[in-house]
């Protein structure tokens, strides 16, 4: 049977484990199958096919034997999944009848056939079993050999409680069976881990006993534990003790002595160690050694790629030479994409991109002020890419399967994808995403992994492409691309990275200064205004004060902006979501009158995902209001919006959940106007309620995350305050990529909806006359054109026509008197009224 056909295989196969006499046939047969398996498909099948029909037969020693086989196959195919099911049955056999011998191989086959051909976020979960099998055989050194691994893989993607939680088992049993050199090897692993955590206090603090555990042992401090001490002198700024130290390692670490790998990372950080002491020449040369050295690595790690042309991006920014920087920010954004594009949990690829955005736009901001765009675009594609658009590519994939499958196997897919939806994708509660630990023996739900196991089969079934294949940076400069050709220009908020604002239009980039002192200022009223809403005066002065100091700030940016061929702009805020776009666009004269003319529009890309916008009208309405608010037009702006777009509209006051859905399950357009509380209330934004903390509504995030993402609207009028707040953290950390959360995120998440919203607090008159001048617009517009033709608009209306807009726009009760006409002549040009609202849109 050298040719191994699955379908010829079964039945004979069947056959010979139905014949007590066949244990010699079915060794040689497992012998074929392990010499075809690594050049055949049609072998690795019949591996899967001989373990399966083997697991129901009282053969246990041909099953491990098989298993074993299938476990190699399963690594070679990178079908992760596969590996650990046949793995955990062959621990689970060997522990009921002693097979050690295959399941001892199975292991060693892991060993040597899973590295780079699995999903890293899935491998845990196999040394889960491999650890299991070790300490039932007694191996307690293998055992926390594998701990470690799995530690570091954990720290890698920043899951950093599962890290610990690895080694502290680690650490029990070195220390319960008296094994010192384990020991050393478990702390001298959590030394480097809190380097990777950036616990540089703690770090330093074992360093002693570290030392200590070494000179117990009678042997040198090993040369990666060197390296750590010499990359934490230098984070802590202490360079010439950092240099001395990579230079006596270096020194120890001959060329050819098979360790160029941790050659090449001694040689990029004494590079970074040179520049810092100001001999650019000496870094340049390490930097160019280092480079050498690695391009003769075969499978280097995207990491190892990223972290030399961060600290090579770093050192030409520093010598001047800009052009050698971006081209070097460019290798980095491939590698970081790489890197990310090795694990599928949503919390796993932001943990790796937390380790490096914040260093890589740094560096983007060091660049020259004004260049090509083409050189800059792959470095914002990988640092704005986050969680929310990589769960739309996740949903994108889904919904291409989902058309070529079965009714029963899309209902399977269906079922997979609510339960992670539900579980908190794509903004996952911090304590479930503090507890994902593969290597617990307390197991918590991980629909990833069941996703990932379905993915395997889909793929062996029909060949069809993993869940994030293509999420990547390159997906998203090619969307970038695609909207500066259709003419829009693309404006990057950058104020963690220097205070700046980066503008992409045509084939050009600007970068602009962002007033420090005026965000603070604005930032800390904001803050203090969404905690207590009766501070609306202080956060109005600073509203005003901030736009003039952005006006002053932007002229360069705004300039470009204003010219008859752009046709508008698209705003990508970063995690600290400061800056109001509107506050700036309706703030300057000329990009308003470009507004309100209609050859300007403004949105919010909250995701870098393209947008798939319609422009079919408006069929079909839900208001939703309160019947104890005490607002006075809650419900004439919801009428006056159902008036001005034609549609049938439907009002509920304060609908239950399931009635709620219900509606929206049919609906193009979701209207709310009633109260609002900031999401920034709530310790996590999982369970934010736009109600407010203890108050319960339909408007219940966690809800709103599993469900919204299947509803067909196109439209979200947000009509409360503070709807469009957006938070960057979870209950267990804030973060430092670009992963914003809130009302608007989820109810974009259905690919095809754009989303109006108010940053702070909002003022009903006011609100009535946008709805007034807005609604009607979406009969020719998209909403975010709409939006901002309805700002500019009421900003310049002159009186006489005001006056005519609040008679159709207020109950016949509001006397028309001039006294009201002056007040709200006077609201109107607020900034602190216009400059709250964004309309919030996928790229």
């Amino acid at each position: 049977m050298a040719n191994f056909n699955p379908v010829t295989f079964e039945p004979h196969f069947r056959a010979l484990v139905a014949d007590t006499e066949s244990d010699l046939e079915l060794d040689e047969i497992d012998d074929a199958l392990q010499q075809a398996t690594p050049k055949s498909d049609g072998a690795r099948a019949c591996a899967y096919l001989a373990a399966e029909i083997l697991s129901s037969a009282d053969r246990p020693w041909s099953q491990a034997y098989a298993l074993n086989t299938a476990v190699g196959a399963s690594c070679m195919a990178g079908d992760t999944e596969r590996a650990r099911r046949y793995l955990k049955q062959l621990v689970d056999l060997t522990i009921e009848t002693g097979t050690d011998l295959p399941a001892l191989s199975a292991v060693e086959n892991v060993r040597l056939l899973l590295p780079g051909n699995a999903k890293a976020d899935h491998v845990p979960n196999i040394l889960y079993e491999v650890v299991r099998l070790y300490r039932h055989l007694g191996k307690v050194e293998k055992a926390i050999e594998n701990l470690i691994i799995a530690a570091y893989l954990f720290a890698d993607f920043g899951a950093f409680q599962p890290a610990y939680g690895a080694l502290v088992e680690a650490e029990n049993l070195a220390r319960d069976n008296q094994l010192l050199q384990e020991y050393a090897d478990v702390v001298s692993t959590i030394y480097a881990i809190c380097l990777l955590e950036g616990d540089h206090a703690y770090a330093e603090k074992m360093w002693p006993t570290l030392k200590q555990k070494y000179v117990e042992l009678g042997r040198p401090v090993p040369a990666h534990l060197a390296a750590n001490r010499a990359t934490l002198l230098f984070q802590t700024g202490d360079y010439l003790a950092a240099r001395k130290a990579f230079e006596e390692l270096l020194a120890d670490v001959k060329p050819g002595d098979g360790l160029e790998e941790g050659r090449t990372k001694i040689l990029i950080n004494l590079s970074a160690c040179l520049r810092e002491l100001g001999e650019h020449a000496l870094s340049d040369v390490r930097m160019a050694e280092a480079r050498r050295l690695l391009s003769t690595l075969e499978n280097v790690d995207p990491e190892h790629q990223l972290e030399m042309e961060l600290i090579a991006a770093k050192n030409a920014v520093v010598e001047g030479d800009l052009v050698e920087a971006c081209s070097c920010l460019n290798r980095a954004a491939q590698s970081l994409n790489a890197g990310v594009g090795l694990v599928e949990k949503l919390h796993y690829r932001r943990g790796l991109r937390e380790r490096y955005v914040p260093r890589v736009e740094r560096l983007l901001a060091s660049l020259a002020t004004i260049g090509r765009a083409a050189d800059v675009i792959p470095v914002v594609a990988a640092t704005r890419a986050n969680r929310v658009s990589d769960w739309l590519y996740f949903l994108e994939w889904a919904e291409m399967l989902a058309a070529m499958l079965s009714p029963e196997e899309k209902e399977e897919l269906d079922g997979l994808v609510d339960h992670l939806a539900r579980h908190g994708s794509p903004h996952l509660f911090g304590y479930l995403e503090k507890y994902d630990d593969p290597m617990s023996a307390i197991k918590m739900p991980d629909p990833w992994r069941d996703i990932a196991e379905y993915a395997d089969k889909i793929n062996a079934r029909h060949g069809f492409r993993r869940p994030f294949q293509n999420a990547t940076s390159e997906s998203i400069t090619r969307t970038i691309v695609k909207r500066l050709d259709e003419g829009y220009a693309i404006l990057v908020n950058m104020v963690a990275a220097d205070n700046k604002m980066l503008l992409l239009i045509s084939d050009r980039y600007v970068f602009c200064d962002l007033p420090q002192a005026e965000t603070r200022v604005f930032f800390e009223a904001l803050l203090r205004h969404r905690l207590e809403p009766n501070q609306a005066k202080a956060v109005g002065l600073a509203v005003g004060a901030y736009q003039e100091a952005l006006l002053r700030s932007l002229g360069p940016v705004l300039s470009e902006l204003a010219v008859e061929s752009c046709k508008g702009v698209i705003f990508i805020p970063d995690g600290s979501n400061l800056t109001p776009i509107n506050l700036i666009m309706v703030g300057d004269p000329k990009i308003r009158a470009r507004m309100a003319a209609g050859k300007f529009e403004v949105r919010t890309c909250i995701a870098p995902y393209p947008a798939k916008r319609q422009a079919a009208a408006l069929s079909s309405c839900l208001g939703i209001i309160e019947n104890d608010s005490r607002l006075l037009y809650d419900r004439a702006d919801v009428k006056e919006f159902f008036k001005g777009v034609g549609a049938t509209g439907t009002v509920l006051e304060d609908p239950t959940w399931n009635v709620f859905a219900e509606a929206m399950a049919s609906t193009d357009a979701l209207v709310l106007s009633h109260h609002g509380a900031s999401i920034g209330l709530f310790r996590d934004a999982f369970f934010a309620d736009m109600a407010g903390p203890y108050r319960n509504s339909a408007m219940d995030l966690m809800r709103l995350q599993g469900e919204a993402f299947r509803w067909p609207h196109r439209l979200a009028v947000l009509g409360t305050c503070h709807s469009g707040d957006l938070v960057n953290r979870n209950y267990q950390t804030r973060f430092r990529t670009h992963d914003l959360m809130g009302f608007p995120t989820v109810f974009l998440l259905n690919g095809r909806s754009e989303v109006l919203a108010a940053s702070w607090a909002i003022l009903d008159r006011f609100n009535l006359l946008f709805t007034t001048l807005f609604a009607p617009g979406l009969q020719k517009a998209h909403p975010s054109l709409a939006a901002s033709i309805a700002l500019a608009k009421l900003f310049e209306l002159p009186k006489e026509e005001l006056s005519d807009l609040v008679h159709s726009a207020f109950p016949a009760d509001v006397l028309n008197t001039s006294a009201v006409l002056e007040q709200i002549d006077n609201l109107r040009r607020q900034p602190f009224c216009y400059g709250a609202y964004q309309t919030y849109t996928l790229l």
